[in-house]
């Protein structure tokens, strides 16, 4: 399993100042390619590392807040080939769909098939299966991931007991958009981090997704402690950063 990190920048100042890409996640495992929470500029991030969208098999949304969605509707326009192919899935929770969508009604029949998510529930692409976590604490009906032992990644969320049980792989990727926590926003700060990592014990962490706060603190250097004090390595992840599991 190939990771492509097509941004890091998380929470809506990142996001609107392009401080860092927003354009989610990209693994490829075997003949699998599967785009994650392609938010604003994913298809520009695809486009300047020359991969081709129409051999994209799926594409997941954890949530439908527009720094993980942003870019769902033209992102599906590519994986089907302006419409002209039938091809490909787009997974994704169901108030993406309903009240409010963020998925435009005319393009819901480009792609092969929708699937709503649902919590702790398995699914399938090409033989690649991963699972919903539960949902989690947070403003719209989300859910993070896990693909096999290989990889656990938590998307948005405020800390919840279980977090770390649900998302525990080999390699986790963390979304950690606060320096300090703060009760009334549902996001994990360092602290929440460090935790789920010493819990979890993955052999390697990333860091990513940084709100203002974290990013102006040096995620290196943040990493670095971290590193330092759970003696399990721990990476920021960077704009373009590819990482073989």
């Amino acid at each position: 399993m190939r990771l492509t990190f097509m941004g890091t920048a998380g929470a809506r100042f990142m996001v609107a100042k392009q401080v860092a890409a927003s354009g989610g996640l990209f693994i490829e495992e075997g003949n699998t390619r599967i785009s994650l929470d392609p938010g604003p500029g994913a298809v520009v991030q695809y486009a300047k590392r020359e991969i081709d969208l129409t051999t994209l098999d799926a594409i997941v949304v954890s949530h439908r807040h527009l720094d993980h969605s942003g870019d769902v509707n033209v992102m599906i326009e590519a994986m089907t080939d302006g419409g002209f192919a039938h091809r490909g899935k787009l997974f994704c929770p169901s108030d993406a769909l309903d009240e409010d969508p963020v998925v435009l009604k005319y393009l819901r029949r480009f792609p092969q098939e929708i699937i709503r998510l649902a919590p702790e529930t398995s699914y399938s692409v090409n033989g690649v299966t991963f699972m919903t976590s539960a949902r989690h604490v947070h403003q719209a009906e989300t859910y993070g991931f896990r693909f096999g032992e290989k990889l656990g990644w938590i998307t948005d969320s405020a800390y919840y007991d279980g977090i770390a049980e649900q998302h525990q792989a080999d390699v986790m990727v963390i979304h950690t958009v606060l320096l300090h926590c703060r009760a009334e926003l549902p996001h994990l700060c360092l602290a929440d981090a460090e935790r789920i990592i010493r819990d979890a014990k993955p052999r390697l962490a990333f860091l990513t997704h940084y709100g203002m706060t974290v990013w102006r603190a040096n995620p290196p250097e943040i990493a670095a402690d971290m590193t330092q004090r759970l003696g399990i390595e721990v990476l920021a992840a960077r704009d373009g950063m590819t990482v073989e599991i």
